[in-house]
């Protein structure tokens, strides 16, 4: 009888084995989670660091273009590099500028070139509100000096009532152009003044007499009573004599010095050291901007501001000059902040100069 055929089976295990892991089923798949349901904390991936938060698209993208193409019209914000929120990012790119153009010394300005420049110059001086425009704002406090016109006594057939209505019409501005004659030097100069007037029967004022102040200063005293002869009064039947009290108090701001005293100075001064002394009032002044934007969202302009600087380099002035920026509250917020400015001490002495500010609520955007 013959011997079986002996096998080795090593090799048909190793091949069976082999055969069985080709043919084994891949392991089943997790069922898919409902809306909402965060992943386990084991395979939730990571958070990128400082990444900002984006809304979800209101469509999904198809699966082969998960990410948006290279050539989109709205590139995506750059984190801010102080919170890293793009929506903050986004809205200092918007924030509302302030320009400082070149400094120059009083009387010393750029002549525009040609009449598209001067236009372009007087717009910005007038600056604008919007379209339709936002009413101004109330003026705070009460920033020109108080002036009270009375009349106390009247000798004749003039009505003391009616004399009183036109001085007091007529007599406020002649008050203030006396006051500030020694107003801009001495804030807190007060007083009351007495004139004694002696009226034609035709109305016309042919004396005029101080009778008693308690004003400091003798020449703002002389300009009142002269200031008083231009009083037009009604015409009566015989001439009358009025005595007139004038008083006046400091306002809430500072009195502007008049024309005739705003001289340039000997002193000099580098456009460049103005500006970077200026440069400090830069966040107050944007505050400032910023405040009267929340009432005018438009409010748009140029606003020159005219410095007078000590031979120390103090500020003694600073008033609006050559525009009229339209918002009161926000010039006068400027103004406060500039008066407590310094600059280096001018070689020669004393100077005025002017700043000119561009204040635009968007920069990407100039105003038309």
């Amino acid at each position: 009888m013959k011997r079986p055929l002996a096998i080795d089976p090593r090799p048909l295990l190793a091949a069976a084995i082999a055969l069985a892991a080709c043919a084994a089923p891949a392991p089943p798949r997790p069922a898919p989670r409902a809306a909402g349901v965060p992943a386990p904390a084991a395979v939730r991936p990571a958070p990128p660091l400082r990444r900002a938060a984006t809304p979800a698209p209101a469509v999904a993208p198809p699966a082969a273009s998960p990410s948006p193409p290279a050539s989109s019209a709205v590139p995506p914000a750059a984190p801010s590099a102080a919170s890293g929120d793009a929506a903050g990012e986004a809205g200092a790119l918007q924030a509302p500028s302030i320009t400082i153009d070149p400094p120059y010394k009083l009387g010393q300005h750029l002549v525009p070139r040609g009449q598209a420049e001067a236009a372009e110059r007087d717009r910005w001086n007038a600056g604008g509100r919007g379209d339709p425009p936002a009413p101004p704002p109330p003026a705070e406090g009460h920033p020109l000096p108080r002036i009270i016109v009375d009349i106390g006594k009247v000798n004749g057939p003039l009505k003391a009532r009616e004399v009183e209505r036109i001085a007091r019409r007529h007599l406020w501005i002649h008050v203030y152009s006396c006051y500030r004659l020694r107003a801009y030097r001495d804030p807190s100069l007060h007083g009351k003044t007495t004139v004694r007037l002696t009226v034609s029967r035709a109305g016309k004022v042919t004396g005029a007499r101080a009778t008693s102040s308690t004003l400091s200063a003798p020449d703002v005293v002389s300009c009142l009573a002269q200031r008083a002869r231009s009083l037009s009064l009604p015409r009566a039947r015989a001439g009358s004599t009025v005595v007139a009290t004038m008083e006046v108090y400091p306002g809430d701001e500072p009195v502007e010095p008049p024309p005739s005293v705003l001289a340039p100075g000997p002193g000099e001064l580098r456009p460049d050291a103005i500006s970077a002394a200026v440069a400090d009032a830069l966040p107050a002044w944007r505050s400032c901007y910023e405040a009267a934007l929340a009432g005018a969202p438009a409010l748009w302009g140029r606003l020159a501001i005219r410095f007078h600087v000590t031979d120390s380099g103090a500020v003694d002035e600073a008033f609006e000059a050559e525009s009229r920026f339209p918002d009161e509250r926000l010039t006068r917020c400027v103004l406060r902040r500039a008066r407590a400015l310094t600059f280096p001490a001018p070689e020669g002495g004393d100077l005025r100069f002017v700043v000119p500010l561009r204040l635009s609520p968007d920069p990407q955007s100039p105003p038309r």
